[in-house]
């Protein structure tokens, strides 16, 4: 999943750092990850033996974080495989498992002109080239089985997590798009040809931990978070992830808001992140920083952000002992590349509370 800030090719490096400065001991230790994203290092730490707790303020990444963080005893789709809404006869293996024949069944059905093919396709009211009309009709299908099996209760919260995060993923792959939802391409990319697609999203197995999904703005939460180790991954340029990210945004929450623009912009200001303004991002980061009462600090951030290392150390040494250590990796770009230095420079920051 292409995601602005996303930590897939650091976490090893993340994870390296953290280890050494924290002694795990034989206990099962609390892994706060309070802007989780595409939930990414959630899910890694939750590999590794933590016990997760995941936070956003978008319904996008509240999804995949549920998703991500699901065992396998939480998603058997038992109730459903039962019913009689599943066509079992359509299968040709002989014992598929209930998550096949349930990606079998949304795969086959047939389009719906709903919201996404009115709003974000060519055949809708506003020739938007997000999607192509049959790609868009068939995520309206889609989308509208997950939410009707919700409600009659044949599929459990973590069920539905993991088949929109499926549907999520796979309206990546064929969206007409540079790299965000900030705005669709002229021209039709070739893959935007080709027809959705749900695969099943590898769940790990049990692990008899109760991780923990919230969707809160951090710093309404900081005070409230009782964990081992706290990782802040909080946006770092202008680009604010409500709007960059829109049209995903509507699939996970899925509903029809009233859009405006040429992008069709869903309402989005009262997820907006103060880290995205040069004017409130220190403000925002020292709040979080004041609040949180954790021992064990680290704070990802890129070298090109708005805050400056010189403003980041002074906020973080109000808090305790800082260190930091620095990563060279490639540059986000959209499908259609883009200028600048290949390289950045990712710092991770670590501070050990002088209050504890």
């Amino acid at each position: 999943m292409r995601y602005i800030g996303s930590k897939e090719k650091l976490l090893n490096f993340i994870y390296d750092f953290i280890e050494s400065k924290v002694d795990r001991g034989s206990d099962t230790l609390t892994f706060a990850d309070l802007f989780t994203g595409t939930a990414t290092v959630s899910k890694f730490f939750r590999n590794k033996g933590y016990k997760v707790i995941a936070n956003d303020i978008l319904t996008v990444c509240v999804i995949w974080a549920k998703a991500a963080l699901a065992s396998n005893s939480q998603i058997t789709f038992n109730k459903l495989a039962n019913s009689k809404e599943i066509r079992k006869q359509e299968f040709t293996n002989l014992f598929p498992k209930n998550i096949d024949l349930v990606l079998n069944h949304l795969n086959s059905l047939k389009g719906k002109e709903g919201f996404i093919y009115t709003e974000y396709s060519p055949e809708g009211t506003n020739n938007r080239m997000y999607l192509t009309g049959e790609n868009a009709s068939k995520i309206d299908a889609i989308r509208n089985q997950i939410k009707l099996w919700k409600a009659s209760n044949l599929i459990n919260e973590s069920e539905e997590a993991l088949l929109i995060a499926s549907l999520l993923l796979a309206t990546n792959r064929v969206a007409n798009i540079a790299g965000t939802y900030g705005a669709f391409l002229k021209k039709w990319d070739k893959r935007a040809f080709n027809p959705i697609k749900l695969e099943l999203i590898d769940t790990p197995t049990n692990d008899n931990l109760d991780h923990i999904v919230i969707q809160q703005e951090v710093q309404q939460i900081s005070e409230s978070i009782v964990a081992d180790v706290v990782y802040l991954d909080p946006p770092y340029n202008f680009r604010q992830y409500g709007a960059y990210y829109h049209v995903l945004e509507t699939i996970a929450v899925g509903d029809s808001p009233i859009v405006t623009g040429k992008t069709g912009l869903r309402p989005w200001q009262e997820k907006k992140s103060d880290f995205c303004y040069k004017g409130k991002a220190a403000i925002a980061l020292k709040e979080v920083i004041n609040k949180l009462k954790i021992n064990h600090i680290f704070l990802s951030y890129n070298a090109d952000g708005i805050l400056e290392h010189e403003e980041i150390l002074e906020i973080l040494r109000e808090k305790g002992t800082v260190e930091f250590k620095d990563i060279s990796f490639q540059r986000y770009k959209s499908n259609n590349g883009g200028s600048g230095e290949l390289k950045v420079k990712e710092r991770l920051y670590y501070v050990k509370s002088k209050s504890k």
